[in-house]
């Protein structure tokens, strides 16, 4: 389960300042429309504000908000994240991968940028 909170940790959305606006930089500006893969996970930050992806087969539907330090994001599935609440975290991005370091201070896997 804590892996599974881990992964979702990586992604979405409101503690953080609101921004998906392609003139404001954010710190996930340079992921958005990209996949990035871990093992069975992908994921996505949608130009719209939404993530998507898979986990095991599992479809991954969210939302996210990000500022110019952190991103947030809150998910609604799959099933064992909904509820979870909110989680916030700093990507950093290291040539072709990205780490999420969490606000809770865990860290997400590494996952592979494609795209």
């Amino acid at each position: 389960m804590q892996k599974y909170l881990a992964i979702a940790a990586a992604l979405l959305a409101s503690a953080c300042m609101s921004t998906t606006d392609s003139a404001t930089p954010s710190v996930v500006s340079s992921l958005v429309g990209k996949t990035l893969v871990t093992g069975n996970t992908t994921f996505i930050f949608n130009q719209d504000g939404t993530v998507g992806g898979s986990l095991n087969g599992e479809t991954i539907v969210g939302v996210y908000s990000a500022d110019a330090s952190q991103v947030c994001s809150s998910y609604t599935a799959p099933a064992r994240f909904a509820g979870v609440g909110e989680i916030c975290s700093v990507p950093v991005i290291d040539g072709g991968t990205v780490v999420f370091n969490r606000t809770n201070g865990s860290r997400s896997p590494v996952y592979t940028i494609e795209g």
